[in-house]
């Protein structure tokens, strides 16, 4: 009998994959003042009703499969008929087959009961054998038509949802990605297309097969015996009952499993995208566990299926092999009443009646795929199906030909959807004349970002409106508003691809239809505005350089000059530059600051700054706190007023002093060398954009299988129990062939025998296949129970290993083009998913397989050796081979189309995450023009490698009727001769058929273990692969590995260069010496080297040359572990993670403090008071990359979690950049207080924050231009002082 469906059965148990993603077609959209009222009184409820509703949830049933074909068009559906009808008839191959084999068997004994001519018995043999071949033919053309047709459909209808899904989420409302449910689209894309796509390919294409040989096999049994066929019948409303009870209780337990490793997916998908910030804070093991929590209720929810499954299994193998026993015995009974008159007829009836009942139970192991589809579709629809509240691709609303920019905001409150109670506006009203500038300052989380947002739609005032040109902003159309306003964010985002890729996202309408001449000639344009022009022309390959995810090559400053190209090449009438310079040098800030202006001539502008230098010459300046206009006014006119704005520009400036003295002590100019060839910038990779083949192939060690199953095994010694128990069942259930093949010989030689012998034999073998049908369903229960346990613990092991592996690597290994994020969360599913199926399902079914092979193979062979030889040498390979050969196919198109999907989900992955970067530029129909590009290409070159990959298939299911051929052919000869008897034969024939269903099932696994294969090869290369941890040096308390608690720090001659850029060095010889408890500044342009060198002094790098010590002593020689738990970093841009406030405090802890201690670093960090003001404190969720706060906000979070550390060592890169004045003196203030007993190395552009450090470094081009103190330096009247002069404020001062 057939092992497959323990495959199938187990599939169906199998822990999901699929993981949360926003996403919506719906297209409704806010158009008047009462709908924006609708809409904002259904915020607070969005939270409740969530979680209201989530309890509720059900399986949705087949309802989601059935809709997936509403997606396919007039070709589709064409295919699809086409591939039923085709189906349908290979499906009808199989029970004609046993009319033809009951005609043999007929012939057979007629040959063995009298004196038939040889001669003439040969010759009716040949007749049939011809038969034989016509369905082998048939059934090959058939089955390859049907396959071929179904699959290229699959592919075409999934290549439309996959399309719908980005389509639809990009449509949504930028609100909803704020909310916790929002997950990894990497894994919809990849994971939930999958399942769909097996659910309505070649596993659609068997399900119909299966369901014609379900019927053609119980007409052929009806219509040559109808009573004892209703008889046999009687067994399957059992069978159906109880794959229903089991398929139910295995889709509740599914729907618990979606949940859980979707919140898994989430956190995954954000540590990769951060690693930096993990490995800084020691945060790696701490995300682990974390990721492991997730995993282990996982595996508790499923190993609840085990009892199932093993049901299930055992149910399908009794009633099976139980209803050929009472379809002989009682075919038997009415044979010997004379009710039927030929052996034949009874043994047609009973191989029909098993090959339906077959059919059977096939149906119901591929309806674990098509549930499978079902469960993935539903997630997708119910996500596709939310309707947008804003939809940016609607076409309704007015277009303008053109914009004033008047803007006026009257009365506005709001209150972000997520935290519906927090007021951020309070009555805000503002008036914003078209063609000046208008600058709004104010306190961190006071509400200047959230003007912005309102005015780019991003969201909706609760109440109160706002106008643009007289008319209410929901009136005009989303897109053409959006294309009319240009914003430069505080954190910019670039997308991956090339540099004029990223600043060509900025154009607009007719411009994105300009010749690549022209528009090339608008980017550099563009570029030179915003001083990027010269950057750019010195990176390698110009502005064709590629970026990579997040352009994380790029330093902040390079990356802020880019967007700024990218908002002013449209030429808008509005600019929002909300901290538009805040990464920028002074002089870089002057020089952009000069371009902006230029930019803003009769534009309106909206300017937020922190720094108030950048915002001095502003038409308007107003001062927001709490959500209120406080004060408005001229510069001139507020410092004249003597208010809070005055106080804010006294605390800003720097006061220099334009005397005249000269440089008079050039000593203190420090410079390394004079060659000035390199490129003055921190790296820009020349990235590839599309992922590498060959790469990925390196990616791998080459294990044999064979190999990979030994090390595999060797790693599962805590499932020894489950193995035990699992080896002798699947002997038991591989010996079950032989042992049918030895009955059915037994059963056939019964019809010649005297009538009372015959009876007494036929109850004793009906009693034996009773017997055998017992023993098997327990082995099956058996297996199916084990395989289900260690499936589960396979899960959760190789997850868990391979996410720490991965979070475990060098930094540098994330910035290679084929590791984006997105690609490597999609191999946290495929990857352990391989491993956990060919240790658990796989292995069993092909050992089940082959000992039915072997043992089957011998009993040939034994019984007799020329047609065992024949049948077993020549037939068994044939299908063995062909097996092969789809397998090979199959391989290659699955790791083809493997990469093409991990790029497909970066790009997703990369939309999603970056939504408000999308809308703001308007993206979505581009972005999604992209992604349909690279699925159309993906589709096109699948269907190629499918026509020869469907052949491989089509002849594995075919080849068994060529060797019943040769079988019977041969067969009939020896008979005839006298060398055989027609027992012996059937023995032989019946050992060889069933071992040939063994050698099928054993081709049909190998892609399933090639793909494994691959997928073990991967682990080990990552366990081989050097990580910066060394766990016995990092848990070690030897003083030697030790972080010095005293001493200083001496970057000693250091040059270094990126692993991807090894011939542009980035550093040059830097000398700098730190001494304990010291404050160190270090400052220069944008992309000199500093961030560089705080990476180095975490070691996320290493030196290419010199060396850094610590106490002298090389930091190399210490304790990662102990190194960084000695310095604690603020970056430029804080990553925070969809956890607690809390949580993201303590990510670099490895105790737990008080709350009182908690708010206590909040207080250091100024962030106590905004924090204890919401809802839930502490326990407040930051939401998708800390996007619910500010970027003040955020930066705080992110200064308090580096101060609870108590660090020796503060590394502070840009740490109050997003900080408004007041808040950064206080913050100062806490900074300046901490480095009095511990060393600061602070990296700054705003200088006001660095004037008292007692010794401050000038970076130029990767050296240090000049060094001393802040009046040391203003006296040389160098680079330091002109930059001073750049952000004075009152040069009068």
């Amino acid at each position: 009998m057939s092992e497959q469906p323990l495959r199938e059965e187990y599939e169906m148990s199998a822990p999901s994959t699929s993981a949360g993603v926003a996403g919506a077609d719906g297209n409704t959209r806010p158009a008047s003042k009462d709908s924006r009222e609708a809409l904002s009184n259904d915020k607070e409820d969005d939270k409740d009703k969530d979680k209201e509703e989530k309890p509720q949830e059900k399986p949705a049933g087949l309802g989601p499969y059935f809709k997936i074909f509403t997606f396919c068009d007039g070709l589709d559906i064409a295919l699809y008929i086409v591939g039923f009808i085709t189906s349908i008839a290979a499906g009808a191959a199989l029970p004609l087959m046993t009319v033809i084999f009951g005609r043999f068997v007929g012939d057979f004994n007629s040959f063995a009961s009298d004196d038939t001519d040889p001669s003439a018995f040969r010759d009716t043999v040949d007749t049939f054998v011809l038969w034989f071949i016509y369905l082998f033919v048939g059934r090959f053309a058939a089955s390859y038509i049907a396959n071929l047709a179904v699959s290229l459909a699959a592919i075409r209808t999934t290549t439309k949802i996959r399309k719908r899904l980005l389509d639809a989420t990009l449509r949504q409302e930028i609100w909803h990605f704020d909310k916790e449910t929002v997950g990894s689209i990497a894994s919809q894309v990849t994971t939930n297309g999958n399942k769909i796509n097996q659910g309505i390919a070649e596993k659609l294409a068997a399900i119909i097969q299966s369901i014609a040989t379900f019927w053609a096999a119980f007409i052929v049994a009806l219509t040559f015996q109808w009573k004892l066929t209703l008889i046999v019948m009687t067994l399957i409303p059992g069978i159906v009952v109880i794959l229903s009870i089991g398929m139910t209780i295995d889709a509740g337990q599914e729907a618990k499993l979606v949940q859980i490793y979707s919140q898994a997916a989430v956190l995954a998908q954000e540590a990769l995208s951060s690693v930096k910030t993990v490995h800084s804070f020691w945060a790696h093991e701490k995300l682990a566990a974390r990721y492991d929590d997730f995993l282990i209720q996982g595996h508790k929810v499923g190993k609840k299926k085990s009892p199932n499954v093993g049901l299930v299994q055992s149910t399908n193998q009794f009633c099976t092999l139980a209803g050929m026993a009472l379809a002989f015995w009682q075919g038997f009974r009415m044979f010997a009443s004379g009710e039927i008159d030929n052996a034949g007829t009874v043994l047609t009836v009973l191989l029909s009646v098993t090959i339906g009942t077959t059919g059977l139970l096939q149906i119901s192991m591929y309806i674990a795929s098509i549930g499978g589809a079902a469960s993935a579709a539903n997630e997708l629809f119910t996500l596709m199906a939310k309707p947008s509240e804003l939809d940016p691709l609607s076409p309704d609303g007015d277009r303008p030909d053109k914009s004033r920019g008047d803007i006026e905001l009257r009365g506005i409150n709001f209150a972000y959807p997520s935290r519906p109670s927090a007021k951020v506006l309070d009555g805000f009203s503002l008036h914003i004349p078209a063609g000046k500038t208008t600058a709004l300052v104010g306190a961190s989380g006071c509400g200047k970002s959230t003007i912005v947002g309102l005015l780019d739609r991003w969201y909706v005032p609760d109440s109160g409106e706002i106008l643009l040109d007289g008319k209410d902003l929901s009136s005009y159309n989303t897109q053409w508003l959006r294309s009319n306003i240009r914003i430069v964010q505080q954190e910019n985002i670039l997308f991956r691809g090339t540099v004029f890729e990223n600043v060509a996202k900025g154009l607009v309408g007719p411009q994105r239809e300009l010749p690549a001449e022209e528009q090339l000639r608008l980017v550099q344009e563009a570029c030179k505005q915003s001083n990027a022009h010269d950057f750019i022309q010195a990176m390698p390959e110009g502005y064709q350089t590629q970026v990579g995810e997040r352009a994380r090559m790029l330093s902040g400053g390079q990356k802020q000059r880019i967007a700024i190209a990218r908002s002013i090449i449209s030429n808008p009438s509005v600019l929002l530059l909300d901290e538009a310079t805040s990464a920028l040098d002074p002089r870089a800030e002057g020089i952009v600051q000069d371009a902006l202006q230029k930019a803003s001539v009769n534009k309106t502008t909206l300017v937020i700054a922190h720094k108030l230098a950048t915002i001095k010459d502003a038409d308007n300046i107003v001062l927001v706190s709490a959500g209120q206009v406080v004060e408005q006014g001229t510069h001139e006119q507020l410092l004249a007023r003597d208010g809070r704005y005055a106080a804010l520009v006294r605390a800003q400036d720097l006061g220099q002093q334009r005397g005249k003295e000269g440089r008079e002590d050039p000593g203190q100019q420090h410079q390394h060398g004079s060659s000035m060839d390199e490129s003055p910038m921190e790296p820009s990779n020349p990235l590839e954009e599309v992922l590498s083949k060959d790469k990925d192939d390196k990616e791998v060690l080459n294990y044999s299988i064979l190999s990979c199953l030994r090390i595999l095994f060797s790693e599962q010694r805590g499932l020894t129990k489950w193995f035990v128990i699992a080896l002798p069942a699947t002997i038991v259930a591989g010996g079950a062939s032989p042992a049918q093949a030895i009955l059915f010989s037994r059963l056939i030689n019964v019809f010649t025998l005297p009538a009372d012998e015959a009876s007494e034999r036929a109850n004793f073998f009906a009693l034996m296949f009773f017997i055998i049908a017992i023993v098997v369903a327990i082995g099956y229960f058996a297996i199916g129970f084990t395989v289900n346990m260690i499936m589960q613990a396979a899960t959760r092991k190789y997850r868990s290993e391979l996410f720490s592996l991965i979070l475990r690597l060098q930094p540098d290994f994330f910035d290679q083009p084929n590791h984006a994020s997105g690609a490597l969360a999609s191999k946290l599913t495929s990857i352990p998913a391989s491993l956990q199926e060919l240790i658990s399902v796989n292995i069993f079914i092909a050992f089940i397989a082959m000992v039915s092979l072997l043992s089957c193979s011998i009993l040939a062979i034994a019984f007799g050796w020329k047609l065992g030889l024949v049948v077993v040498f020549v037939g068994l390979p044939v299908i063995v081979g062909s097996g092969f050969l789809k397998v090979r196919l199959e391989m290659k198109l699955e790791i083809e189309n493997g990469e093409r999907y991990a790029a497909c989900a970066a790009l997703a992955t990369e939309a999603v995450t970056a939504i408000r970067t999308v809308a703001s530029l308007t993206l979505e129909e581009q972005i999604c023009a992209e992604y349909d590009g690279i699925l159309d290409t993906i589709a096109k070159r699948s269907a190629g490698s499918l026509s020869l990959t469907i052949l491989g298939l089509a002849l594995s299911q075919s080849l068994e009727f060529l060797i019943m051929a040769l079988g019977f052919w041969y067969g009939s000869r020896l008979i005839a001769s006298g060398e055989y008897t027609v027992p012996q034969f059937f023995v032989i024939f019946l050992a060889v058929v069933f071992g040939g269903q063994a050698a099928g099932q054993i081709s049909g696994y190998m892609g399933s273990m090639a793909s494994a294969r691959h997928a073990a090869n991967h682990l080990f290369w990552l366990r081989a692969q050097p990580s910066p941890f060394d766990d016995a040096k990092d848990q070690s308390d030897s003083a030697e590995l030790k972080a010095p608690t005293e001493g200083p720090i001496h970057v000693d001659n250091v040059e270094f260069s990126y692993t991807q850029r090894a011939a542009s060095r980035v550093l040059k010889g830097i000398n700098i010496m730190v001494p304990k408890g010291s404050y160190v500044a270090c400052v220069g342009p944008s992309g000199c080297g500093k961030s560089t060198l705080i990476a180095l002094l975490e070691r996320l790098y290493d030196p290419t040359g010199g060396q850094i010590l610590w106490n002298h002593r090389d930091i190399k020689s210490m304790s990662l572990h102990h190194l960084r738990a000695g310095m604690s970093l603020v970056q430029q841009e804080p990553t925070l993670f969809q956890v607690s406030v809390r949580d993201n405090i303590l990510l670099g802890m490895e105790t737990t403090p008080s709350d009182e201690e908690i708010l206590e670093a909040c207080r250091q960090a100024n962030a106590h008071d905004f924090i204890t003001s919401l809802p839930e404190g502490l326990d407040t969720l930051s939401g998708t990359g800390g996007l619910q706060f500010s970027g003040g906000q955020r930066q705080r979070i992110a200064i308090a979690r580096a101060l609870i550390r108590n660090p020796q060592v503060l590394l502070l890169d840009e740490a109050t950049s997003a900080l408004d004045t007041e808040t950064e003196r206080l913050v100062q203030d806490t900074l300046d207080n901490a480095a009095t007993h511990r060393t600061t190395i602070a990296v700054a552009h705003r200088l006001s924050t660095i004037r008292n450090a007692d010794r401050i470094f000038v970076f130029a081009d990767g050296r240090i231009l000049e060094e001393g103190t802040h009046e040391q330096l203003l006296q040389l009247r160098g680079q330091y002082y002109e930059m001073c002069l750049a952000q004075s404020l009152d040069k009068s001062v």
